[in-house]
């Protein structure tokens, strides 16, 4: 039997004496899928990601774009627990941009394995900062954390994280404009 067999027949067991506990049959199933559709691995988020900055166009716009929000969810590591995420990037390119859709696919990738909010916006900044060399560079992420709604404090809390790089970091008029529009 394996883990995810186990787990299956933990919660039948546990509710041995009542006629839901049928309900659980094929959870073992399920839970693998999860597993497998939300935690790659590190090879497979890195080869996702590097897929994605493949799309990188010579381009000459040289003003603020921002992309947002990027419906991520993950895990957190402490718990493995589900975490929503609600992403915003910005960017100031300097002579090259990146294909539109790829700041979502790549928001997403570096959210298929269970990491800290904090260590999430942190890496997705550096992503986009070593792939397009920008201007300036600012990622904003609005969290909800299932260990904190469910358990623990019980509260549905809005942890907010950002990391600002280059003129978004420098110049208080590009961050300003950068934070106003993530509102």
């Amino acid at each position: 039997m394996d883990v995810f067999e186990e787990i299956e027949h933990l919660f039948i067991e546990r509710y041995k004496d009542w006629e839901g506990r049928e309900q659980f049959k094929g959870s073992g199933e399920r839970l693998r899928r999860l597993i497998s559709e939300m935690c790659w691995s590190k090879e497979e988020v890195e080869a996702e990601v590097g897929h994605c900055l493949d799309a990188v166009f010579g381009d000459s716009y040289n003003e603020m774009l921002v992309c947002k929000p990027i419906n991520v969810w993950t895990f957190c590591p402490h718990h493995i627990l589900p975490c929503n995420f609600k992403v915003k990037v910005g960017y100031i390119p300097n002579g090259k941009v990146l294909g539109l859709s790829k700041f979502a696919r790549i928001a997403v990738a570096r959210g298929k394995m269970p990491i800290m909010q904090e260590q999430y916006t942190r890496e997705l900044a550096d992503t986009f900062w070593a792939g397009l060399a920008p201007i300036g560079l600012g990622v904003y992420v609005t969290g909800k954390h299932g260990c904190m709604g469910c358990r623990g404090i019980g509260q549905e809390l809005e942890i907010i994280t950002s990391t600002l790089k280059g003129a978004m970091y420098e110049d208080p008029m590009a961050r300003e404009e950068f934070y106003g529009l993530c509102r």
